[in-house]
Parts: C-alpha cells; sequence; structure tokens
C-alpha cells in the first residue's frame, strides 16, 4: 500500500480521468520501488505512471506509440484520456499518466517466452527502419560514449589492482582481460563494411528489463516506453542479453532466433551485435563506483559471480556471429 498522502494525490490526478479509487499499490522497477501505481478504479484496474521529463518528450513519446499501433504493433498497453480528451496530466508540477494494467507475468525459465520476446523486439525494430533516416551519426556519439568509458576504465586500473581484499585481485586477474575484449570491439567495428551496417537506425524501447516484460495469456508485452528513441537496434539486442538473460545460452539462442524471424541479420549485423555485446559494461561501471566511493557491494558481486559465465557467452555470441550465410563465413578473429 502507499501513504494515505499519496492516496489522496492520485484520486485526484484519477478524477480528471473520471475515475474513482478504491486501492493503490506501488509497482517496482529495476532502479525505483515506486516507479508507478497499480490503481483498482471503479472502471477496473489501471497504471497510473509519474513521467520524469518534460512535456515535449512526453509529447514525442505518445506520438510513437500511436504511430507503432497504428501501424499494428499492438505489444504495449493502451494510454487512457482524461475527461479532456488529454493523454496526460498535471499535478502539483510533475506529469502523469494512466495506461491499462496488462494482466501476466515476468519472464520465467521457459525458453519459449524468450524466443516471443525476441519476436516482439525483432517486429518493433523491422517496422520502424523505415520511422527513421538510415545515415544517422546516432550510433557513432554512442560507440565513443563507450570508448570514453573504456579510457577511464583503463586509467583507474593501476588504482583497483592496488585494492586490499577481493577487489584488487579481481582487476589484478581480470582487469586485462577487460580492455583486450573492448579493443577486439573497436577493431571490429572499424571494419569498412561493418562501420556501414552500424550506421543504420531503428525506433528502440530503450529499457527493455525484466519489470518492463510482461508475459500474457497471449502476447508478450513491453511496458514503461518512456525511454522510446531513434537509437541503435543492434545495441538495445546486445543490452537486452545483458540485462534480463542470465548468461543463460539456452534463452539467448531461443531469444536471438525468435528476434531473427522477424528481423533477419545480415553477418555484419550479427557481427556488430556480437561486438558490442563483448563491451565489459559492468565492469566499467562498478569501477566508477569503487573509486567514487559510491554503493559498489552488489554490483562487483553480480560482476565477479557473473563473470565466467559471460566469458562463455561471448565465445558463443563470436559463434553465433559467423553462422552460415550465402556469402560465406569469415571467423571472427580474422575481423578482430
Amino acid at each position: 500500500m502507499v501513504r494515505s498522502t499519496t492516496k489522496r494525490e492520485i484520486s485526484s490526478i484519477m478524477l480528471k480521468y473520471g475515475l474513482h479509487v478504491h486501492s493503490v499499490h506501488s509497482c517496482r522497477s529495476l532502479y525505483n520501488s515506486s516507479a508507478g501505481y497499480h490503481v483498482v478504479t471503479s472502471n477496473g484496474t489501471v497504471f497510473l505512471k509519474p513521467f520524469k521529463g518534460l512535456k515535449t518528450r512526453l509529447a514525442h513519446v505518445h506520438s510513437r506509440l500511436l504511430w507503432l499501433r497504428e501501424n499494428d504493433f499492438h505489444h504495449m498497453p493502451l494510454w487512457y484520456t482524461t475527461r479532456r480528451g488529454k493523454y496526460w496530466v498535471s499535478y502539483k508540477g510533475k506529469l502523469y499518466y494512466v495506461s491499462e494494467w496488462i494482466e501476466g507475468n515476468q519472464l520465467d525459465r521457459i525458453e519459449q517466452e524468450y524466443e516471443r520476446l525476441g519476436e516482439v523486439l525483432g517486429r518493433l525494430h523491422h517496422l520502424t527502419k523505415q520511422f527513421v533516416s538510415p545515415s544517422s551519426s546516432l550510433p557513432f556519439r554512442e560507440c565513443n560514449r563507450f570508448k570514453l568509458q573504456n579510457k577511464m576504465f583503463i586509467r583507474r586500473l593501476p588504482v583497483l589492482k592496488k585494492k586490499s581484499n577481493g577487489i584488487g585481485k579481481w582487476f589484478r586477474d581480470e582487469g586485462d582481460r577487460c580492455r583486450v575484449l573492448a579493443e577486439e570491439a573497436w577493431r571490429l567495428l572499424r571494419q569498412p563494411d561493418v562501420r556501414r551496417a552500424l550506421r543504420n537506425i531503428s525506433l528502440i524501447h530503450g529499457d527493455v528489463t525484466k519489470p518492463n516484460v510482461i508475459v500474457g495469456s497471449d502476447e508478450v508485452y513491453l511496458i514503461d516506453w518512456e525511454f522510446t528513441v531513434r537509437g541503435s537496434a543492434y545495441y538495445e539486442v546486445a543490452k537486452t542479453l545483458n540485462n534480463i538473460m542470465d548468461f543463460s545460452i539456452p534463452h539467448i539462442s531461443a531469444f536471438l532466433q525468435g528476434y531473427q524471424k522477424m528481423n533477419p541479420l545480415t553477418l555484419q549485423e550479427r557481427l556488430i551485435i556480437a561486438a558490442l555485446f563483448r563491451l565489459p559494461r559492468e565492469a566499467w561501471i562498478a569501477s566508477d563506483r569503487i573509486i567514487a566511493g559510491g554503493k559498489y557491494a552488489d554490483l562487483f558481486k553480480g560482476l565477479k559471480n557473473s563473470w565466467a559465465k559471460r566469458l562463455e557467452v561471448i565465445q558463443w555470441m563470436d559463434a553465433w556471429a559467423r553462422q552460415e550465410s550465402q556469402s560465406g563465413v569469415q571467423d571472427l578473429s580474422s575481423w578482430i
């Protein structure tokens, strides 16, 4: 349940939609214990979401979701309109929107669910290739950001190696491997035909995490579209593999199989995904937290415990990337 003051505020917001509140429960996200609210009303259950950002950005988000629905993409909740026909409201200086409540469960350990998720994301990326220019510099700006993170990591590595307890030992053992993985990725992404393919962008969800995937009885839904932007579908795939697969090769294989049903990938596109996946972003983030002195215990523990599995998946991804194609196969080592 939520605080009584919060419930009163929510009741005031819901009245703008012509809805009377019976009960309210907070909903967690990956980053926030109260990311939204499950609201039981006089007219059924809905989801109330506070929006952190400007009204212009929220308008862009809604226009993209409307375009998707008009083009027969239905793997997302419908937004409600207020009594005045608006898709969001402003209350005490904050923006809110209301969408339908999607009944279902989070991803289980069933491979078919990961395949269905792959189909949903593949359809999104394939459908929206026409939505954006194929000559965007957005993916290169993202890669430059990664390169900056890697440079900072290399600068910090000597200090990290001198840390006491398990932190210093891990970075002495694996820090140089992190550097090599990044160098391999850069060399691959510099190849001319790979670089040309990297220019392609689509509309991406932007935050495919387990709390944002709902498995319904007949559909898989993506919720919380607040970060939807024009961006690299390849990076969204690589990031999704990191976020929700627990470095399980059967789950990753099922997801990629479903994805390619809806959005077939060329050799160069598979190589891009494999290159972006091998970037040791968790190590970069952990090193930043450790040096800054912030909370890092859980983050470092997760990095340490999953590292062996991650290296195994990187090898599997390399083999997947160079799978048979009509144009022939090139060993990934020849590219990096």
